[in-house]
């Protein structure tokens, strides 16, 4: 199996190479690559103390970290912090991350590379985020002593690992020393395969975005557009979702709009301006009198949702259902599309009446006159009390990663 492993790696490789013709994601993603082992050598000069390298796929995998990187610093300021991203999204936002001495890219996950990486690091702990397992570089910083820590995990069974063919999946998982899974129902799985060394303790995330929330300013500019009236905040948006939205403005007719695209670039902020003509930027509102904002910056998002009354999370139309963890820590009550079951808060939520799914037109109407015309005080204090109760994650994985 590795040597088909290694192939894949190859052909991964090649399929980057085509792609960079016509992604601009794919170009960055070579183009942070390229000489990457050697910049790595120059760049991390010798270091006797304590190395934890943290891996992370992308931004999203980022956030369930840095609650973790931040416990290391605070109970030992000494320890060195070495941060890898496999994507750009990730790199190119936090690449100047304080807590890290250094952010790299991961490199391309074939046997020599990984050897090269680990050598030039020592990391004496390393922790993976989630899901991006890079058996490679793993298996190197196994054989170099390193304690493994696997993250905010979480498994459902139609996985690979669970396969008749998964055999090298599980291998990978079992170079682990302790993994941190999000439910029970992940350890059940986990334990199937004989992967013993497991703890369920929730999801960083919530510990995460609950002290945002706990310490978030407010956005005066929202607050003074807000004024008594009603406001949905409307996050994470693609044209499937816009789409929608156009019409509900138009028949919520006293409600007031905040529309944080998922793109933010001038096209697709023009593109909005002629979808939503009575609208404003947020980096020019002064026009009290518009009736929508479109956030065209990033980094806005987990202040903006609590000036809502209700959210609205995209991209459940098409590319799947963005973080909707956001806005309920604000206690929000918020309405998604149809795609979400690959999301299991969401659908925990759902369950439970904490959130609400719509299909079509008439539904997401029809939601959000019933959410912001009636006192929603005790949903609110029923999503808080739901996130509250999964806070805690932080904590366990501190606990064993100080010691181990």
């Amino acid at each position: 199996m590795l040597v088909f492993y290694n192939i894949g790696i190859r052909l991964y490789h090649l399929g980057g190479l085509i792609a960079s013709i016509f992604n601009p994601k794919a170009r960055l993603w070579l183009k942070g690559r390229q000489g990457l082992l050697k910049k790595i050598e120059q760049e991390v000069s010798s270091f006797s103390g304590e190395t934890v390298w943290v891996h992370c796929a992308s931004l999203g995998e980022f956030e369930m970290a840095r609650p973790i990187m931040e416990g290391i610093k605070n109970s030992n300021s000494e320890s060195r912090i070495i941060l890898t991203f496999f994507s750009p999204s990730g790199y190119e936002i936090r690449k100047n991350y304080e807590l890290a001495q250094h952010v790299f890219y991961l490199p391309l996950d074939t046997a020599s590379n990984a050897a090269l990486f680990v050598k030039a690091i020592k990391p004496t702990k390393t922790i993976f985020v989630k899901y991006d397992l890079w058996f490679h570089h793993l298996n190197a910083a196994k054989k170099a002593g390193s304690k493994l820590i696997l993250i905010s995990a979480q498994f459902i069974e139609n996985q690979l690992y669970f396969k008749w063919f998964g055999g090298f999946g599980r291998c990978t998982l079992k170079l682990f020393d302790q993994i941190f899974l999000v439910d029970s129902n992940s350890e059940n799985l986990l334990h199937q395969i004989h992967v013993k060394r497991t703890t369920v303790c929730g999801d960083t995330r919530y510990d995460r975005v609950m002290e945002i929330s706990n310490n978030a300013e407010l956005v005066p500019e929202v607050e003074q557009f807000k004024g008594e009236g009603r406001l949905v905040v409307c996050g994470s948006t693609w044209p499937e979702d816009e789409r929608l939205l156009a019409k509900s403005v138009e028949s919520l007719k006293e409600t007031k709009w905040v529309i944080a695209p998922h793109e933010v670039g001038e096209d697709n902020i023009q593109r909005l301006e002629r979808l939503f003509p009575d609208s404003v930027r947020l980096s020019a509102l002064s026009n009290q009198d518009a009736k929508v904002v479109l956030v065209d910056s990033i980094g806005q998002l987990n202040k903006l949702y609590q000036h809502a009354d209700v959210a609205y999370v995209g991209g459940a139309f098409k590319t799947g259902l963005h973080n909707i963890l956001e806005a309920t820590a604000y206690g929000i009550p918020t309405v998604f599309g149809p795609d979400y079951t690959r999301f299991s808060d969401a659908g925990e939520m759902v369950e439970k009446g904490l959130a609400f799914t719509i299909s079509n037109q008439s539904e997401l109407n029809n939601k959000l006159d019933v959410l912001l015309e009636k006192n929603q005080s005790q949903l609110n204090s029923d999503v808080l009390s739901f996130m509250s109760a999964r806070t805690g994650a932080t904590s366990a994985i501190l606990e064993y990663t100080n010691k181990c």
